[in-house]
């Protein structure tokens, strides 16, 4: 049972099908591609009904990328997922297998231009927003056009709808454990009020718990092969090399960056959101955790500190999640910043 809050009114929410209250597959879609974190996670959405592959007419409801640098190719079903959603989106991953880096940032532009929803786009205002998406550790530009990083060959599935039978989870779990696919199944609910209101949410399915522990393991390997690329120089580099940031200096965890169901009260004076910069510059002992002095990567570090104060998993960056105390400023902010610009 779900229930509505307001004060002390308590309502329950009685669960309904999206078919029942007229909601179409192309409703659904328009409020992912408004709102991707209605799928549970950061993503950046690059197009829908993404329509250039060749000799097929074949379209993958939202094509999108997340903050590691896959591609994610999201397929919906506005009910129950049939016996073949899973068989397209793999189809769709292998069709998106081989968009490079700059033909995706050229699909993004066209799209939000087309939709004439703000300003029109031009490639340095594209390579802006991937770069600062994406974070240091993943993408570089320069400014004068779009952001160069290094694209996942092996796109991300995730498949999204009202309910998921055996026919769609056995051959998922399959999949995951035996050929280590990357596929993720996320059931969104409709409820209604007794005044008709309407309300959706979201519950990832899939990996099922039994498996996260395998999943989260496989992740990290992906990670490190990935950060092991030729890649832009990390921003810790950087600030160091600058004398921007010293070994012992203080960051906290940004407190803007919270979620709002932490089930632990932000305090900058808490050594649970703080860490000291070791001067390091490895790939893990670049911040070590004044909570339990052990060292890691400004993205690891942050991704458990949300993981612990909520219980989800989470795919960031690590470098805007970061504020060093002397300048008040996440460490992107700072990697951004000319060193000429700084007060000394």
């Amino acid at each position: 049972m779900v229930f509505h809050i307001d004060g002390d009114d308590v309502r329950s929410l009685s669960r309904t099908s999206f078919e029942a209250i007229d909601i179409a597959e192309a409703n659904i879609e328009e409020w992912i591609i408004q709102n991707p974190s209605m799928l549970g996670e950061e993503l950046l959405v690059v197009a829908s009904q993404y329509a250039k592959f060749d000799r097929t007419t074949e379209r993958p409801d939202v094509l999108a990328l997340d903050p590691e640098g896959k591609l994610v190719v999201v397929e919906l079903k506005r009910d129950r997922a049939d016996n073949t959603t899973d068989l397209q989106a793999i189809k769709y991953a292998s069709y998106c297998s081989t968009i490079s880096a700059e033909e995706l940032q050229q699909d993004y532009r066209t799209f939000w231009n087309e939709r004439g929803d703000h300003e029109q786009l031009t490639p340095e205002d594209v390579g802006e927003r991937f770069a600062e998406f994406l974070g240091d550790e993943v993408a570089s530009t320069a400014g004068d056009g779009y952001a160069e990083f290094a694209l996942d060959d092996r796109p991300r599935i995730l498949l999204a709808a009202g309910s998921f039978g055996p026919e769609i989870t056995t051959p998922v779990i399959w999949l995951e454990r035996e050929f280590g696919m990357d596929i993720t199944c996320v059931e969104l609910e409709a409820h209604r009020t007794e005044g008709e209101d309407v309300y959706v949410s979201s519950r990832r399915v899939l990996p099922i718990p039994e498996a996260e522990e395998y999943m989260a393991k496989r992740r990290e390997k992906e990670r490190q092969q990935s950060r092991s690329s030729t890649r832009a120089e990390r921003a810790i580099t950087v600030l160091l090399e600058a004398g921007i940031v010293e070994e012992g200096d203080i960051v906290v965890f940004d407190e803007g960056s919270v979620p709002d169901d932490t089930d632990r009260r932000f305090d900058p004076d808490d050594n649970f959101w703080r860490g000291r910069i070791t001067g390091k510059t490895g790939r893990s002992d670049n911040v070590k955790w004044l909570e339990n002095g052990a060292e890691y990567s400004f993205t690891k570090l942050a991704q458990t500190v949300l993981e612990e104060t909520t219980g989800r998993e989470f795919n960031v960056n690590g470098y805007p999640y970061w504020r060093h105390t002397k300048y008040d400023m996440t460490l992107t902010e700072l990697r951004k910043t000319e060193v000429g610009d700084i007060d000394w």
